[in-house]
């Protein structure tokens, strides 16, 4: 199995309704291909977490780049992963979390993003970090 975890910036900031739409596309999609999954909107940053099959996570974010609602900022990837972090969901709703663990969320999309900003690249280490924060992340809201 395969996980990617990303943050992009939206064009435009979404409404309520918007986030609850683009949620439940997500999931139905998601559902179809195997894919479960994070999704964190605040402050116009999306931070996403896909895991599944490495064809159809290739296939999602392939999909996600052409995507002219946002701009990329940054995708890292996890290749052999043994174990789900989020075993039963097609894709978490955004209105459900939106407002919870949000220090998390925020530490990556910030980790992230200054990455981008000043070109630098990541180490191993700290890709391994970053995802060991969604470990925390998914027990938090599982729980």
């Amino acid at each position: 199995m395969k996980s990617v975890l990303y943050i992009s910036e939206a064009l435009n900031s979404f409404t309520a309704q918007e986030l609850k739409e683009l949620s439940l596309s997500s999931v139905q999609n998601n559902n179809s291909n195997g894919i479960s999954g994070y999704l964190y909107y605040k402050d116009k940053h999306f931070l996403q977490y896909v895991e599944g099959d490495e064809q159809h996570i290739d296939e999602l974010i392939k999909t996600i780049k052409l995507d002219p609602r946002h701009r990329l900022i940054m995708a890292i990837e996890e290749n052999n992963l043994e174990e789900r972090r989020f075993p039963d969901w097609g894709m978490k709703s955004i209105v459900e979390v939106m407002f919870s663990n949000s220090v998390v969320e925020t530490t990556i999309i910030k980790t992230l993003t200054l990455f981008k900003d000043n070109n630098l690249t990541l180490s191993a280490s700290s890709k391994s970090q970053l995802f060991r924060l969604m470990d925390e992340l998914s027990v938090s809201v599982l729980a």
